[in-house]
């Protein structure tokens, strides 16, 4: 028997197979029936410590059905599923796979799988014994350095510096990197760190290497922004993390009317230096001016930035900002999908339930669309907004447009995940959020909630408990994953975790009882059982 497995306890094989299981029960393996059946066998014989079994000869006969003259210099069946397998184990460790502990990889020249379980690995059992128990660990889910991706190059825009005396241009410089980012992530054969991460390294001391690791790209875009008067100067460098080495470097000093021209010209510099090959109509993004409005523009980066503050004053701030844009350029499509993002925000914290805002979210996500037909932001804010609308077979539909128009969006992942889950469709809406950790991997409180409900649907509930957990601790103050965390205990009947994370949510919420977030479900039973779990534990402890 192989030394590495006498190490291995009863309880790690089992977590082992588990895995396992998950990982061929998951959409990436549901439809190779071939696969399934190969890694099945890999597995069995190598965890009872008969690699000596894995031969091509032997597994073409006992897993592809070939007959005993089976000649496998004749035949490459077995290297070309091998080879097969190895990138389906790749992509799923990129994407729903990436928190796993136990990793499997099957080496070139052999078949005997190699099994790693990282530090970690029994952290995930302890789950159920701690929720036995009544006490979870912070540490139920591991988080793990994402693998580098392999197979087209990887980047990160890093936020520019804003220089100059005017400390208020900052949201300039912070519209100009969402910019390039919205850019190069509707290029296929680009791989691209969403901003939701990419922002987290704002004012970082980090060295280009620790933040290339911890997001697992290749290339970082760093730069510079100085806005003036009617002028714009743009300095930038293309890092290559793997020998700190700069890849290119380039200054754009141009009048402020033709900022859309200047990040054309820099994205096109980017495409050209890493030969990113153009598919379909790609190219076809360059040179689309979106505002002949600077005035107009200069509203929408600011409403932006204090969107992204999340306060009800802020956000109707924002509100009034998309509008004065839209006085100043009534064809704007980002100011009226903003507009619509924005408004749909204000519908979903609870701060105007009045149903006429979903409307005016609505007409202006479909106005922004019906200017602007290819618009993966717009299309996946419409998504959100039917979401929200209960339109539940629309949100579905837009959402899988908007990753199709563009296949590095994070958010519209994140979308797409939410708007499966609300459906009941659990183990889809895993599938894409475990993309969109992929694309944004430092940990955010939403993205941990929409993992936790993907759980919570498939009726995973110490899972479901232990990820929204995590969130908890991230972010105190973040309603939703209290608030279902509470449930999934209530679902598990325990009740002593049920009183005090009531307790802490109505204390969160100044002493208000009412049911706190507005119910996304648009499977109807779901919906209902959300209001029933809220009624009876309101009542238990009124």
């Amino acid at each position: 028997m192989d030394a590495a497995l006498e190490k291995w306890s009863a309880e790690e094989k089992d977590h082992i197979r588990t895995s396992i299981a998950t990982m061929l029960a998951s959409p990436l393996f549901a439809g190779s029936p071939r696969q399934v059946r190969f890694l099945d066998y890999l597995l069995t014989h190598t965890l009872a410590g008969e690699a000596d079994r894995l031969k091509g000869y032997t597994i073409a006969v006992e897993v592809f059905d070939k007959k005993d003259d089976f000649d496998p210099s004749l035949d490459a069946i077995v290297r070309v599923e091998a080879t097969r397998l190895r990138n389906k184990l790749r992509e799923y460790y990129d994407t729903l796979g990436m928190q796993d502990s136990v990793r499997i990889e099957l080496p070139k020249g052999g078949y005997a799988l190699e099994i790693t379980l990282q530090a970690t690995t029994l952290q995930f059992n302890s789950i159920a014994k701690s929720v036995a128990s009544q006490s979870l660990s912070l540490n139920a889910v591991p988080a793990s350095t994402p693998r580098l991706i392999r197979d087209k190059p990887s980047l990160a825009v890093l936020p520019f510096m804003n220089i100059g005396a005017d400390n208020a241009k900052e949201y300039f410089a912070d519209g100009v990197v969402d910019s390039l980012i919205a850019m190069f992530s509707r290029l296929s054969g680009l791989f691209v760190i969403s901003r939701q991460s990419s922002f987290t390294y704002k004012n970082t001391i980090k060295t280009s290497e620790q933040i290339a690791a911890e997001l697992g790209v290749r290339y970082l875009l760093e730069g510079s922004v100085q806005h003036a008067g009617k002028q714009v100067r743009v300095t930038t460098q293309l890092v290559d993390a793997k020998n700190s080495g700069q890849v290119w470097s380039e200054r754009y000093d141009r009048e402020l009317k033709d900022i859309f021209v200047l990040q054309d010209e820099l994205t096109q510099n980017i495409v050209r230096v890493l030969q990113i090959k153009l598919a379909g109509e790609e190219a076809m993004q360059f040179g689309i001016q979106q505002t002949a409005s600077i005035e107009a523009h200069d509203y929408l980066l600011q409403a932006i930035a204090l969107h992204r503050k999340y306060s009800d004053k802020t956000t109707y701030e924002a509100i009034a900002l998309y509008q004065k844009a839209l006085v100043l350029d009534a064809a704007y499509a980002a100011a009226h999908a903003w507009l619509a993002r924005s408004l749909s925000l204000a519908w979903s914290q609870r701060w105007n339930l009045d149903p006429a805002v979903l409307d005016e979210a609505l007409l202006h996500v479909e106005r922004a669309i019906e200017l602007d037909p290819q618009s993966p932001y717009g299309m996946s804010i419409l998504g959100w907004v039917q979401l929200w609308r209960k339109n539940r077979d629309e949100g579905i539909a837009n959402c899988r447009r908007a990753i199709t128009l563009d296949p590095n969006n994070a958010e519209a992942h994140l979308f797409l995940s939410i708007a499966l889950s609300a459906a009941g469709l659990g183990d889809e809406a895993l599938y894409y959020v475990e993309k969109a950790q992929r694309l944004s991997p430092i940990p955010d409180p939403f993205y941990i909630y929409t993992h936790a409900m993907c759980c919570y649907a498939q009726k995973n509930y110490q899972k479901a408990i232990a990820i929204f957990e995590q969130g908890c601790h991230l972010s105190h103050s973040f309603m939703p994953n209290h608030v279902f965390q509470l449930f999934a205990y209530e679902q598990l009947g325990l009740h002593d975790k049920v009183r005090e994370k009531y307790e802490m949510v109505i204390s969160l919420r100044d002493g208000d009882k009412s049911i706190p977030t507005v119910a996304l479900w648009t499977d109807q039973t779901l919906a209902e059982e959300q209001v029933a779990l809220w009624e009876r534990v309101s009542a238990r402890y009124a």
